[in-house]
This record gives C-alpha cells, structure tokens and sequence, in this order.
C-alpha cells in the first residue's frame, strides 16, 4: 500500500503555509524523495470553479499528482490535467452528473473517482446521491474508470465492492489506519499527517 501526502491549495498558497512562486515545486521535489504520489486538493477550484492551475502545476512537474480542482463538467478534465497532473480526480460533490463523466473518459483516461460522503453520498446527480456504493462504482467501472477514493467510513464497502468489479483503491485516513487499510487490501492511504513519516514541518 502506498502513502499519499494530502495537500490543501487555497488562494494561490498551501493552505497551512504561504510558499513564493517557486518555492512550491521545491516543497513538491523534497516530497517525491519519501512519496511516490501526492494528492492535490485546490479548494478554490471546489468551492468557487476557480483552480489555482497555475499554482497546482508547480507541483505536478515535480511529483505524481491526482489532483482535484472541482470538475463540474467533462471539459474541466482537462484543466486539471493540463498542470502535468498524471490523474483528473472526479468528486461525487462537484461533478453535475454521471453523463459529464463519460464524457470526460471520452477525453482522458487518467481520471479518479472520488466519493463525498456526509451520511450519504453527496451529489447533484439523483443517479449518484442516495445510492449503494456497489451499484454505483459498477455505474462508474463501466464508464471505464479503475481508480476510486473514498473516506475511510466507507473503505470496508469500497474494498468489497474492489473484490467484485476489480480498481485501484485509495482512502482517505490516519496513518494509524494503516494496518486495517493493508487487510482491506487497499492500494493508497491519503493522509495529511504524512510528516509523521519523515519529519516534514
């Protein structure tokens, strides 16, 4: 299993700390020497359909990125990917509906599906919300995609769900879930206290 370090983008900074132009795509290289990927996450790009793509691809240059910028619509696949990032990440919460992923998968195959979950998976999309994860990652298998994301209180469903229609698994959790994640059988923990692991500030 493969740790991720989960980085927040918010107003042209890392959300815990400002960095110069520049300085980020240091933080990025120092990243990839202990982490073979990263997961990007542009707040600004989710809450107001406006990525920092010029900020997010100072990283993506120096590190293996799934990055999430808030796509709404198929062409915003493309955004994220013009960064340099090596994944478009899809999230149930920001996506408009099942259509604009398939017509995202007809423009790139590098994306990831991600689950919002807040008592129930959140979405616009009434074929999404609402829905059992199985049902809906078959749904999302057939479109063509083999990556998804969820929280870790959905990673004991995913996993079953990864046994059946065979993806690439990655949850979102604390290092220390690490252990039960590895039973689970997934293949990334996203983590953002990562630093524990190398003494990162």
């Amino acid at each position: 299993m493969i740790v991720v370090p989960y980085i927040e983008l918010k107003g042209r900074t890392l959300t815990r700390r400002a960095y110069a132009r520049g300085e980020l795509s240091d933080f990025a290289s120092k990243l990839s020497k202990d982490f073979e990927r990263l997961y990007l996450v542009d707040l600004d790009g989710i809450a107001k359909n406006k990525p920092q793509l010029d900020v997010a691809q100072e990283i993506c240059e120096e590190i293996f990125t799934f990055y999430e910028g808030g796509v709404r619509v198929a062409n915003n696949v493309i955004d994220m990917l013009i960064t340099g990032a090596e994944r478009a990440v899809v999230g149930t919460a920001t996506l408009r509906s099942l259509d604009e992923l398939r017509g995202a998968f007809k423009l790139s195959e590098n994306i990831t599906f991600k689950v919002d979950y807040r008592d129930g998976i959140v979405s616009f999309d009434p074929q999404i919300a609402g829905r059992a994860l199985l049902d809906l990652f078959r749904d999302v298998r057939e479109v063509g995609v083999s990556d998804f994301f969820v929280p870790m209180s959905l990673a004991s469903e995913a996993a079953a769900a990864k046994k059946e229609l065979g993806f690439s698994l990655g949850v979102f959790a604390d290092l220390s879930e690490r252990p039960a994640l590895q039973q689970l059988g997934a293949d990334y923990l996203v983590c953002d206290d990562y630093r524990r692991l190398v003494g990162h500030e």
